[in-house]
This record gives C-alpha cells, sequence and structure tokens, in this order.
C-alpha cells in the first residue's frame, strides 16, 4: 500500500494525546468513585453511571479517530486506466537574432530580455504546446512544438545572435517557418508569438500579414527595445569591444520599431505588447491567450492507483455513530 498525502502522518501524534488523555480520565474517574463507596456498592451509589459503556465510547471515539487519520494520509491500493484529456492551444515563439537584439538600450540586452519573458511564459503553459523558431533574414526551428518545456530553456540558454549568419529582419521567412510548426494539428488555435525590435529590412511585412490570415494564425507582438534606441555591441571572442559603425564611420543606433509590430498585431487579430516590465508583458500575453478556444489536443489512456481512502472514512462513521448512540446511563425504577 502507498500514501497519497503522507504528510498528515503528524496527525498521529494527536492521535495518542487524545488517546492518553481518554485513559487518564476514565482512570480518574475511577479513583474518585472509589473514594465515596466499595465496588460492591457502585450500582446503588452511582446507579446512572456505567463504566463498561463509558469505555465502549471512548474505544470507539479513539479508534473512529484512528480511521479518520488514515483517510486523510489518502491510501493508495492497486491500479486502474483513466482517459487523459488535455485541452490547450499551440503556440510557436519567433525570436528575432538579429544582430540589433545585442542592443542593450533595455537591461541586460533586448536577446536576453526576450528570452527571459519567453522562460518565464513556458512555466504557466500548463497543456499548451509549444515551439521554438529563431529568425533574422532566414529563419530556423529550434524546438518542434512539444510540451517539454525544459528542453526548451535548455536551448534558450545558447541562443545568440551568430547563430544565424544571415543577418537582417524577414518576417515573411519567419511566420512560413512558424506555420510550418503547425502542419498536422488543424484541430488546434493558433498562436504565434513573435519577439522583436521590429526593423524589417526586407519589407516583407504584409506579405507576412497575408500569410498569417490563409492560414488562420493569430500573432502576438512583443516590442523589445526603446524608442531612444541603443548602439549594437560588436562581440570578439565574446567580448564587447566596439560598436557597429556605417558606411560613414559613425555609431549605428537601432531604435523600437513599434509601427511594424503594431500593424502586424493588428492586421492577424492579435495583440501589441511592449516588453518594459516583464511580468506586465506576461500577464497582458496570458490574458490574450486566455481568450483563444482551447480545443482537445491530446486523449491518450494511462494508469493509476486506486484511492480507498472512503473505506476508511466509512468505518470512522460507523464508529461515531456508536460512540453517539452509546449511553452510560441505566434505568433505575424506571427513569434514567
Amino acid at each position: 500500500m502507498q500514501w497519497g498525502e503522507l504528510n498528515n502522518i503528524w496527525l498521529i501524534i494527536l492521535l495518542i494525546v487524545v488517546v492518553y488523555l481518554s485513559i487518564t480520565v476514565f482512570q480518574w474517574r475511577e479513583k474518585v468513585k472509589k473514594t465515596f463507596a466499595d465496588k460492591e456498592l457502585f450500582p446503588f451509589v452511582f446507579p446512572i453511571t456505567s463504566s463498561r459503556r463509558y469505555g465502549i465510547k471512548i474505544i470507539s471515539f479513539c479508534v473512529a479517530l484512528f480511521f479518520i487519520v488514515i483517510a486523510l494520509m489518502d491510501p493508495l491500493f492497486g491500479e486502474r486506466d483513466i482517459q487523459v484529456k488535455r485541452e490547450g492551444i499551440d503556440m510557436v515563439f519567433l525570436l528575432d537574432l538579429s544582430s540589433s537584439m545585442n542592443a542593450q538600450d533595455v537591461a541586460p540586452s533586448r536577446l536576453e530580455k526576450a528570452s527571459k519573458l519567453i522562460s518565464e511564459t513556458l512555466g504557466q503553459l500548463g497543456g499548451d504546446r509549444a515551439a521554438l523558431v529563431a529568425f533574422a533574414a532566414n529563419a530556423y526551428t529550434i524546438s518542434p512544438l512539444t510540451n517539454d518545456y525544459a528542453a526548451i530553456e535548455s536551448y534558450l540558454q545558447n541562443v545568440n545572435t551568430d547563430l544565424i549568419s544571415s543577418q537582417g529582419t524577414n518576417y515573411l521567412n519567419a511566420i512560413n517557418e512558424a506555420i510550418k510548426s503547425f502542419k498536422g494539428n488543424a484541430n488546434s488555435s493558433k498562436l504565434i508569438v513573435l519577439i522583436s525590435d521590429g526593423e524589417d529590412n526586407e519589407d516583407t511585412l504584409n506579405q507576412a500579414v497575408k500569410m498569417a490570415k490563409d492560414n488562420d494564425v493569430n500573432i502576438v507582438t512583443i516590442g523589445v527595445g526603446t524608442l531612444k534606441g541603443g548602439p549594437i555591441p560588436v562581440y570578439y571572442n565574446g567580448y564587447s569591444e566596439d560598436f557597429k559603425k556605417d558606411e560613414t564611420g559613425s555609431t549605428v543606433i537601432t531604435k523600437l520599431e513599434d509601427k511594424n509590430l503594431r500593424k502586424l498585431a493588428k492586421d492577424t487579430n492579435g495583440e501589441y505588447i511592449q516588453l518594459d516590465n516583464t511580468q506586465d508583458a506576461l500577464s497582458a500575453l496570458t490574458m490574450y491567450k486566455s481568450r483563444l478556444n482551447k480545443n482537445e489536443i491530446a486523449n491518450s489512456k494511462t494508469r493509476d492507483m486506486n484511492h480507498i481512502f472512503q473505506w476508511f472514512l466509512g468505518i470512522a462513521v460507523c464508529l461515531l455513530f456508536v460512540e453517539l448512540l452509546t449511553s452510560e446511563y441505566k434505568i433505575f425504577n424506571k427513569k434514567k
């Protein structure tokens, strides 16, 4: 036999205390009675009391408490087959890995802040499946749709802007790669969470919107960065030694282009979220996701142990009735 709530075993201590007090009270009663008369005279001196019935009441009460404690520990015995239905949505995280995501106008950097949001969102998904797609000029699936959130988090720890050699931002390629993840899952609600600083180097926004609409996909866009912007660090051997320059030798300042992200979200029945505070952005994303229809995306059979606490609880209830109905009174001259 196994136990589902073994942490309730401490109640045994309380039960021992109750038993000890009950025995002490019983012994005290018997001792006090002996100070009034000899045992042979008890039926005459104490005509309305019964030590035997009082003992039955105490024993019934204590044993009932014991079975209640056993029930609270949730005993498990045997196994049974159960059907498990899981409802949720399929969502793809589109993470911008263009070099501008290294900018540090938000601490510690745009990319690290975006990764943190994805990580915290994964911790609240429940039955939803998630995928991770990285994009810049090209797009690549890092993790297909899965419930293994730990695997996605391990990938997140290693993402950086060097993973994609073709720099720039191409939303059409990104949306196309994300839609591939949904293939074969026609019955589930589809959501793309695109996290980017909004730059569109390839002018593919309108085409991306059309593709999302054609595939019945909602897009939540999350803007990371500031309107003031910041320089783009250039790394050598893992260390930042300079900032990106343009053709004239001037430092490039990258800014949040929220106009593009707002349009992408609006035209796909999504929502635009500004990533200033991670918790606020997470709450907004969770609220939007809750409005989507959750369809049954899994129906499987599994084995589970039987809970048999109700048997012990039933015995306890019967004993409590015995305790309640057992009177220590005797009939004396046709009166109690």
